[in-house]
């Protein structure tokens, strides 16, 4: 798989292509902050990316879709197009286009319709290029089987230009959270240690060693109630004994007396005890001695309000009695006597205010003896209402105590109804528990099947291991290391690094590189300059690609690197390279080396370098420009607007 073109579409429907000859070394040179940097992300964009790390500023503002054209190994072409999450205002855009077969007929943006989704896409490119029914299972078990897929053959396709000097990490995504892990798992099989015709087997070995826990757990178990299973007969005997299911006679004096016994219960037709339905007369109940008690609270009330009245009407009576009786105990006047009322009669003095006549006592007393008359006329009758409440109020007490007691009664009666059900439910557990202990017994005295299930399943494990061979893969990695150490020892004179005359190897489990010196071996971070640096990344990336491609492994033809040059000068020194310097030679030595593998290669490895340097004086370099963003010149064209505009 091989990049023909990147299309870049506006939102007004104008295009931005950038032609790549495949085969071949393909420059883009330009100034600072014209998007060089920015190709690497757009295709790892189009090449379902979960994510959308295209840098923020003019292009994801003035560009609708991002797109590529590629050619497959087969002479397939299909054309992928992904819209610009900032249309949508998202992280990244879950759906794609995906035209097969168009040429160079590229489509208008109207005709741009998004057709499948990211995962479809996936798989479509993992088929394309070859990549077979894998699975890396880890020897610890300590995490899931990983299956290599399109997205770990893009490690070894990019180098940007944060990655291309770094002396951390050789490979595109390494300083991501499991990454390093997935390239380890992965490698193996993309290099060709692998033999894909075992993966089937492996697949089979996992599930039978799943199986083969599963049993012997189920042994475990078996052992453990065959230890355990006298003493829990004789348990569940007595529980049986208890709620009545055997006899209180029943007293087994061997296992398999016990065991006799339990039969019994498990084949026990269990039959609920009759629980009588729930009274609804205590609700009835209930409600009346409610109703009585408010009646007897009313009762009570008269009976207090008809006491307080005799009360007061005696009250009133003694003291009108008292008042007659002192009126008629003075006796100092005659009726007949015509009394100055304005004389006392005691000392005939004159008094200021006369005193009454004897009209007025006689008047006044009158009143009196008549108020008395009728007070004493009603105390009979209030006493007689008083008696009435009194009885009233007795029959009512009467008949809230015979309440009471019926409601205590019923309560009585629905406490025995639920021991009744905890008894039905007592008896369907053990029936239930003594079911399944017999069951668990006759499992148990399959011991010796299980035995000859275990050995089956080891017998074949150890089968299938034994014609994988996981040791002579080992040593076939180990092999194909080796072969590429070699070779990137030999290129290392194509290069300006240092110790030039010391075997260079590839760490797989710590994914670095080492120079074997005659001293000791010297890891990359720990050897100095960004050009050893750049160096050894290109070494190490060109080895892995000519191995696949010899190999016919199943990874992209193609590499995109982003500022090899930048450990040399800076961008302001490369409008114009004329000078013949140390560092201009290591610059040119570095892209004839590019161009001596691809040629080696052709045509079957694409390499996209974007770079700020321009090498005058190297018709090969020269002839691999593509495109020279300088003056004005740019990824994004000057008149396209703005989303916002």
């Amino acid at each position: 798989m091989q990049i023909n073109k990147i299309i870049l579409y506006s939102h007004i429907g104008q295009t931005r292509i950038l032609p790549f000859k495949t085969g071949k070394v393909n420059i883009i040179t330009g100034e600072s902050k014209s998007g060089k940097s920015a190709l690497i992300e757009i295709v790892n964009y189009c090449l379902a990316s979960t994510s959308c790390d295209i840098p923020e500023g003019i292009i994801r503002d003035t560009v609708a879709y991002f797109s590529i054209l590629l050619t497959f190994n087969d002479g397939e072409t299909a054309f992928i197009a992904r819209e610009n999450p900032n249309v949508r205002g998202i992280q990244a855009s879950t759906t794609v286009c995906l035209l097969r077969n168009i040429g160079d007929s590229l489509p208008n943006l109207e005709e741009i319709n998004s057709n499948i989704n990211i995962d479809t896409l996936k798989e479509f490119l993992t088929r394309k290029i070859g990549i077979s029914e894998n699975l890396h299972i880890p020897d610890s078990l300590t995490r899931e089987p990983l299956k290599a897929n399109f997205k770990h053959s893009r490690f070894y396709c990019y180098q940007p230009q944060y990655l291309v000097a770094d002396p951390y990490q050789l490979f595109y995504n390494q300083n991501k959270e499991f990454v390093p892990q997935s390239i380890k798992d992965t490698l193996p099989y993309f290099l060709g240690a692998v033999n894909e015709d075992s993966m089937l087997l492996e697949s089979e070995i996992t599930q039978l060693k799943k199986i083969l826990n599963r049993v012997n757990r189920e042994k475990k178990e078996s052992e453990k109630i065959k230890s355990e299973g006298i003493s829990q007969a004789y348990s569940l005997v007595e529980e049986a004994k208890e709620i009545g299911i055997l006899n209180s006679t029943a007293n087994p004096s061997s296992q398999r007396e016990a065991y006799k016994y339990l039969e019994v219960v498990a084949k026990w037709e269990y039959q609920p005890l009759e629980v009588k339905g729930e009274n609804s007369a205590i609700k009835e109940l209930i409600d009346k001695r409610l109703d009585l008690r408010r009646e007897l609270g009313k009762i009570s009330d008269n009976k207090k309000a008809a006491l307080d009245y005799l009360k007061n009407s005696f009250g009133y009576s003694k003291e009108a009695k008292q008042q007659e009786i002192r009126l008629e105990s003075i006796n100092l006047y005659n009726d007949n006597i015509n009394v100055n009322a304005t004389i006392c009669p005691l000392c005939d003095s004159t008094l200021n205010s006369p005193i009454p006549t004897i009209s007025n006592i006689n008047l006044s007393l009158n009143e009196i003896k008549n108020d008395l008359k009728f007070t004493q006329a009603e105390s009979p009758r209030i006493q007689s209402y008083i008696d009435s409440v009194d009885t009233q109020y007795h029959q009512i007490e009467t008949e809230l105590k015979k309440i009471e007691k019926s409601i205590s009664a019923l309560y009585i009666e629905n406490e025995n109804a639920r021991t009744l059900r905890d008894l039905n439910i007592r008896r369907g557990k053990i029936i239930g528990r003594v079911s399944l202990f017999m069951e668990s017994i006759e499992v148990g005295e399959e011991t010796e099947n299980i035995d000859s299930k275990i050995e089956n399943l080891k017998s074949r494990i150890l089968e299938l291991e034994r014609t994988i061979d996981s040791e002579n893969e080992k040593e076939k990695l180990l092999s194909i290391l080796n072969k590429i150490n070699l070779q990137m020892s030999k290129w290392v004179d194509d290069l300006d690094v240092e110790y030039e005359n010391n075997p260079i190897r590839f760490d797989i489990n710590k994914l670095t590189m080492f120079i074997d010196t005659d001293e000791k071996p010297i890891a990359l971070p720990q050897i100095g300059s960004g050009a050893n640096w750049v160096a050894y990344h290109l070494l190490i990336v060109f080895a892995f690609h000519q191995h696949f491609i010899q190999a016919n492994r199943p990874v992209p033809r193609f590499i995109i690197i982003d500022q090899p040059t930048q450990v040399y000068y800076p961008p302001e020194k490369t409008n114009d390279l004329v000078e013949v310097s140390s560092d201009e030679i290591a610059v040119s030595k570095m892209f004839n080396f590019m161009f001596k593998v691809v040629q080696s290669l052709a045509p079957n490895l694409q390499v996209i370098v974007t770079d700020h340097a321009y090498l005058k004086n190297n018709q090969d370099f020269e002839d691999s420009v593509t495109e020279i963003w300088r003056d004005g010149l740019k990824l994004i064209p000057k008149d396209w607007k703005k989303l916002r505009e």
